[in-house]
């Protein structure tokens, strides 16, 4: 028992020395300035302050440390501690110190690390979330951010509407030719169905009234060769699959070029007007929508 109790007492009191080493005789102030952490240390070798900027954010407690050692050669050893006594790591995250009070000790000295009201305001939540949106919305009355969208609005609406007469004209050249085109398709596609019940009435003929089945199995075979064979080459040709979808899309829009050449239609500067009509409306929507004003979209 005597032996348990000096082992005790030696621990009680290396405890106490080592909390009283961490009592801290001068203090870190700690202020943010144009988005920056500026942070005023005492530096032990020259006996005066510095003032030391860090981001908030992505930046370590090793970094700071990196930073107080390359500025004053003489700090051997420095760490930060919280509240309770628990030493950080360097990899921690700088931002702890601004949430909580901590202890900065470099070398045998130590300094209070206060952190700014920024992070340790008592309000409500809802009363700081009201003071951010009264912030928001005086500076953006200040930087007249209302007029600059009433103006910018007027100007796309007028070019907007410059575009849209300037398009319109292609517009029903465009809708015209494409009109012919579909009709066109659908000729060809009919075509090919009368084909197809054709090609189907001559064998059923050759068959079963004509010849026989040993005799125009070949035949039956090499048809059905062709049309894969057909199919494989539209495949290297076009890199799509021979779907019905896509063999109408293609040739739909082969009929349209071939007309548009024709009449000497500008695709390219058709393509283009329509892009910009397209740009022009996102950019409208995007301003007459609140929401979407105030958050903001890529």
């Amino acid at each position: 028992m005597l032996l348990h109790r000096l082992i005790l007492s030696t621990v009680n009191r290396s405890s106490q020395s080592k909390f009283v080493r961490l009592i801290a005789t001068s203090s870190v102030q700690i202020e943010f300035k144009d988005g920056l952490a500026n942070i005023t240390v005492p530096l032990p070798s020259r006996g005066e302050s510095c003032v030391f900027q860090l981001k908030p954010f992505n930046t370590t407690i090793g970094d700071f440390i990196d930073v107080l050692q390359k500025e004053d050669r003489g700090i051997d050893r420095a760490s930060v501690y919280l509240s309770d006594g628990s030493r950080l790591s360097r990899n921690s995250p700088v931002e702890l110190i601004f949430e909580e009070p901590s202890t900065l000790r470099v070398n045998e000295t130590s300094y209070n690390v206060q952190p700014p009201t920024l992070f340790t305001s008592s309000k409500p939540s809802r009363d700081v979330l009201s003071d951010v949106s009264n912030s928001i919305t005086k500076l953006y009355y200040d930087l007249r951010l209302n007029q600059y969208v009433t103006y910018r609005e007027r100007e796309l609406e007028k070019q907007l509407e410059y575009l849209r007469d300037t398009v319109q004209p292609m517009n029903e050249i465009h809708n015209q030719l494409a009109n012919k085109a579909i009709r066109r398709l659908k000729w060809i596609q009919w075509s090919i169905l009368a084909g197809m019940a054709f090609q189907t009435g001559v064998l059923f003929r050759l068959v079963w009234i004509d010849y026989s089945w040993d005799i125009m199995e070949p035949f039956t075979y090499f048809i059905s060769y062709s049309t894969v064979f057909m199919a494989y080459c539209y495949y290297v040709l076009r890199r799509n699959d021979m779907k019905y979808m896509n063999m109408s899309d293609y040739f739909y829009l082969k009929i349209l070029h071939r007309l548009l050449r024709k009449k000497n239609f500008d695709i390219a500067r058709y393509n283009a007007l329509k892009n910009e009509i397209m740009i022009v409306e996102h950019d409208l929507q995007r301003l007459k929508d609140p929401l979407d004003r105030i958050i903001g979209t890529p």
